[in-house]
């Protein structure tokens, strides 16, 4: 994808990943659920990004409902770019939200300081150079796993909000829909940030019933930039 001017200055400017903070001031506990708020919502968070058909699915849900979602972005696979003009269009209206979820989805505390490094360091360039668009400072560590020296490197990169999860839809694998509707019925709730995977598609069906569990309990999905405001650090 050729960089628009825009974009190029982006990634000149912010290649560095010179960080926003002093590392000591890196957060050591992940966050799992939002800030109160006198609206009802909650954080739609979709990781990985194995089928470019499901990652079209909930661009589409972005793009149709009252819903803005957070992509954690595994920037190995190639869905992210099949989708980058409709992915670049929602990010400019505020209707998604990047963050890194690393290159090849290595569970980071078992690999070496500098393969942590390479692998959210990459993913953040991916993200910069396809979109124009600095993910800093939320990350989502892999199979949920960190430790103090993931959070230390990552604070050192400039992403020192590690994202976790208050519920989960379940869905990384082949699980049965009718126990992911069951999950987000169980898991979707005001305050709460759940995750979802874009592994593989969802039946119209088992989509119309989560959307439907999320209407019948009066909330809409916003992003965690929008739920924690834009110096959240």
């Amino acid at each position: 994808m050729e960089l628009s001017r825009q974009k190029f200055i982006v990634a000149a400017t912010s290649a560095l990943l010179i960080p926003q903070i002093d590392v000591a001031e890196a957060r050591n506990t992940p966050i799992f659920g939002l800030p109160s708020s006198s609206t009802r919502r909650f954080a739609w968070t979709i990781d990985d990004g194995a089928s470019a058909q499901a990652v079209g699915e909930y661009l589409n849900i972005a793009e149709n409902y009252n819903h803005n979602l957070t992509l954690f972005v595994t920037s190995g696979y190639s869905s992210w770019r099949t989708h980058s003009k409709q992915i670049s269009r929602l990010l400019s209206a505020g209707k998604l939200q990047l963050g890194n979820h690393t290159v090849s989805h290595k569970d980071l505390t078992k690999i070496s300081d500098a393969e942590i490094k390479t692998q959210l360091f990459g993913c953040h360039k991916f993200i910069l150079n396809e979109f124009g668009y600095d993910a800093r400072p939320y990350f989502r560590p892999t199979y949920g796993n960190y430790n103090a020296r993931v959070l230390r490197i990552a604070a050192e990169l400039g992403y020192t909000v590690p994202t976790m999860w208050y519920g989960t839809f379940g869905d990384s694998g082949k699980t049965p829909e009718g126990r992911i509707v069951q999950l987000a019925n169980k898991w979707i709730a005001n305050g709460r940030i759940v995750i979802d995977h874009a592994n593989r598609p969802k039946s119209q069906s088992a989509m119309n019933q989560i959307l439907g569990i999320i209407n019948t309990r009066g909330l809409h999905s916003v992003t965690l930039r929008e739920a924690f405001g834009p110096n959240f650090k």
